[in-house]
C-alpha cells in the first residue's frame, strides 16, 4: 500500500468511526444535546479532524441520516425470476420493517420529530433522503411488476402511498410514540391481510 492509499484507508476509517459516534450520540441524546467534542472523543478523533470530514453538526446529522437511508430502499430481491406478487410484496413489506426496527429509522424519526421546533431543516432532510427514496424504490419495483404482469396497470405513485400508509398505520406510528413498541407477533398476519387488501386493488 502506497502512502496516499494508507493516507486515504485513514481518513476512511476516521470518517467512519465520526460516524458510528455521531450516530449513538443522537440517538440517545437527540440532536440538541448531542455534544460535537463529545462525539470526537468517542470516535477517538480531534474535533479539529471531525469538522475536517463534517462542516456542522447538521452535515453530520445528514451524513448519519443517509448512512440509514441505505437500508430502507433495499427492494433488489423482491421480483427476483419466479416470484409472484404476492411473495413480492410480503418481501418488501418484511424489508421495510427490518429498516424501520432494525435499522434504527424509527429512532432517528423521533430525533427528527422532537427537534421541528428549533431544527425544522432536519425534517426535510430526512424526508429527501429517507422517505422520498423509499418512495421511489418502491414505486420502481411496483412499475417493474406491472410490466411483468403481475399487477394490472394503475397509478403506482398512488399506489405506493396507499400500501405504505398501511404499513406505517399498523407498525410505525406505534413505534414513534413507544420507544419500547417491538414487531408484534401477529406481525405475519397483519402484512398478510395488508398485501391481501393491495393486491384486491391492484392484482392483475
Amino acid at each position: 500500500m502506497g502512502l496516499d492509499d494508507y493516507r486515504r484507508s485513514v481518513s476512511t476509517a476516521k470518517r467512519a468511526a465520526i460516524l458510528g459516534a455521531a450516530r449513538e450520540a443522537f440517538l440517545k441524546d437527540g440532536f440538541s444535546r448531542a455534544a460535537v467534542a463529545d462525539i470526537a472523543r468517542h470516535a477517538d478523533v480531534s474535533t479539529a479532524t471531525l469538522y475536517k470530514h463534517f462542516a456542522s453538526k447538521e452535515e453530520l446529522f445528514a451524513a448519519v441520516a443517509k448512512e440509514a437511508a441505505g437500508v430502507v430502499d433495499d427492494y433488489s430481491n423482491a421480483i427476483a425470476p419466479g416470484i409472484g406478487a404476492r411473495e413480492a410484496l410480503t418481501k418488501i413489506a418484511r424489508a421495510y420493517l427490518s429498516a424501520q426496527f432494525d435499522g434504527k429509522i424509527n429512532d432517528l424519526m423521533r430525533v427528527v420529530i422532537a427537534e421541528v421546533p428549533s431544527h425544522p431543516k432536519l425534517v426535510a432532510e430526512m424526508s429527501d433522503l429517507i422517505m422520498e427514496r423509499r418512495y421511489k424504490s418502491f414505486q420502481n419495483i411496483l412499475d417493474e411488476m406491472v410490466e411483468r404482469g403481475l399487477l394490472k396497470p394503475h397509478d403506482t405513485a398512488l399506489s405506493t402511498r396507499f400500501a405504505s400508509g398501511m404499513i406505517k398505520e399498523l407498525f410505525v406510528w406505534p413505534a414513534l410514540f413507544d420507544p419500547a413498541y417491538r414487531i408484534p407477533d401477529d406481525a405475519g398476519t397483519k402484512i398478510e391481510k395488508t398485501v391481501d387488501l393491495f393486491l384486491a386493488r391492484y392484482g392483475a
